[in-house]
């Protein structure tokens, strides 16, 4: 599980940072605007990366990264909480707030991780 969270958060990076860069009409898809300049999103996309990074050692160990997985918690509710809002008032598209959904069903997984392997 926590390799394909490894693969969701960079395909999640790669695809928005790559859109950006080379293909702006498709930022359209996640962002109801343009934004004038692109510096938080590539912060975000990098953020995104590393955290997939922490997945990707958690799935090779999960006893001993047990502090990223509660990073994870964290980190994906975040994503959620601060999503949700910016779809409703219309922000960001329905495919970024599909997205942040399945962060939130990551959220529920690691948390029952956590549960069922307690340190």
């Amino acid at each position: 599980m926590f390799t394909v969270g490894a693969l969701w958060n960079w395909g999640v990076a790669g695809l928005i940072t790559a859109l950006a860069l080379f293909e702006l009409e498709g930022i359209a898809w996640f962002l109801n605007e343009v934004p004038k300049s692109f510096l938080w999103l590539y912060f975000s996309m990098g953020a995104v990366a590393v955290f997939g990074l922490g997945y990707y050692w958690v799935g090779r160990d999960v006893q001993r990264n047990r502090a990223i997985i509660k990073m994870g918690v964290v980190g994906k509710t975040m994503v959620f909480a601060l999503i949700l809002p910016a779809w409703q008032t219309g922000e960001v598209t329905a495919l970024t707030a599909a997205a942040a959904t399945v962060d939130l069903v990551f959220t529920i997984l690691f948390i029952d991780v956590l549960m069922k392997n307690p340190a």
